[in-house]
């Protein structure tokens, strides 16, 4: 009796990790998707890569700042 709920405690819990892995992987892919659009529309194409290195503060918190915006996009406000 006891082996018996301790395999379906077993196999619940083994169905649930996989539907929350495949959850997970759905939405990478979908993130993945939605940047290579972006960067074919423009929106996306600075700032690939690792960031810099480089210190700029003394205290090595600050860090050098990007040279152009990761989303480019134009502010426009009413007149």
């Amino acid at each position: 009796m006891v082996s018996g709920l301790l395999i379906t405690l077993f196999a619940l819990a083994t169905v649930a990790t996989a539907f929350v892995l495949t959850d997970t992987g759905l939405r990478w892919c979908s993130a993945f998707k939605l940047l290579r659009h972006r960067m074919k529309q423009g929106y996306a194409g600075a700032g690939m890569g690792q960031r810099p290195a480089v210190l700029t503060s003394a205290n090595g918190f600050g860090r050098q700042a990007r040279p152009c915006p990761v989303i480019g996009q134009v502010t426009r406000r009413a007149a």
